[in-house]
């Protein structure tokens, strides 16, 4: 399998719109630097996480939140299977994860309080806490830079009341060391963010891949410390597939992953009642546009609960027909 150097996008520089555009427009990711998150704080969401997943699962369990379509608190190895969010059927996952997010701002199904596990794991709601502001603070960045490249300068503004969300996501073998994978399982299966973009801070081990522009699956591999930044469907949507919600899955053990492999990804939306559809400069005469609006709410619940209830999606899928 090929691996794919992304573009390395630096954030602090004054050139920084310009590559980030290139690097969306040709694979819907980018290598983030110079991006500012502290490293005390990431040490800290490591620590904590590394804490919450070393529990037995049954203490874990006990903070898994009953309500699917607010994804949050702890989802068990095979609770999901992401590929339904695009309409096919697989095999469950092979990946744990722990959602969170700061108290809703709004009332919605989609918003909950998250089931801190602070009575197992002290200090976890902190150090999540601390993380998502820094993620958050990174994105609001990114929306004023988007924003500006697109022509929708009103992105940051009605983006900072939405469902956004993190994910720590742990893949790891059984205690014996193997991971046993069914014809078809993936350790996440693939699919398209559901966000406007998702920030991916993920291990330089290998396991993650991406439909490449020859439309073939490679590896990425993160530089370390660096931020991935993916594509998601609203902006996908937005620029009529200029900018692609790329395809992306993890794959096990027995395709050449590591034994071991952690990342937190911070999902970022526009606001849940916002109507998303095809900005005006993106068609043209010979490209008329390739989706109808869609409202952010109607949209992330569906896409949220197809993998979790393992029924296909209906939902919008901005995959343009390319190769699952």
């Amino acid at each position: 399998m090929m691996t794919l150097t992304l573009d390395t996008v630096d954030l602090s520089s004054p050139t920084a719109g310009t590559s980030l555009e290139r690097a969306l427009r040709a694979t819907g990711f980018a290598q983030l630097v110079g991006h500012g998150l502290d490293p005390d704080v990431r040490a800290a969401m490591i620590d904590a996480s590394q804490s919450f997943f070393s529990l037995d699962e049954s203490a874990k369990a006990n903070f898994a939140h009953p309500e699917l379509a607010a994804n949050r608190g702890y989802r068990a190895k095979g609770s999901e299977a992401l590929s339904y969010s695009l309409g096919e059927a697989s095999p469950p996952d092979l990946f744990e994860c722990f959602n969170s997010a700061p108290e809703p701002l709004v009332t919605s199904p989609l918003l909950k309080s998250t089931p801190w596990p602070d009575e197992v794991t002290p200090g976890f709601s902190t150090a999540a806490l601390a993380y998502f502001q820094a993620l958050a603070a990174i994105a609001a960045h990114l929306d004023d830079v988007i924003g500006e490249l697109i022509g929708a300068r009103w992105l940051r503004e009605r983006s900072g009341r939405g469902p956004d969300s993190l994910a720590s996501i742990r893949y790891e073998p059984g205690p014996d060391g193997t991971e046993e994978a069914v014809d078809g399982q993936q350790r996440m299966g693939a699919h398209t963010d559901y966000s406007s973009f998702t920030l991916l801070d993920a291990d330089s081990v290998p396991g993650l891949q991406i439909v490449g522009p020859d439309g073939e699956w490679v590896d990425v591999l993160p530089d370390p410390g660096s931020l991935l930044l993916n594509v998601g469907d609203m902006l996908a949507i937005m620029t009529n597939d200029e900018w692609p919600s790329t395809l992306h899955r993890v794959v096990p053990m027995s395709q050449g992953a590591a034994p071991v492999r952690r990342s937190f990804a911070f999902f970022h939306y526009p606001n849940l009642d916002v109507e998303i559809s095809v900005l005006p400069g993106f068609v043209r005469p010979d490209q008329p546009a390739n989706y109808e609006p869609i409202i952010v709410e109607e949209h992330l619940t569906d896409k949220l609960l197809a993998p979790k209830d393992k029924v296909a999606s209906s939902a919008t899928n901005t995959t343009a027909g390319r190769t699952i």
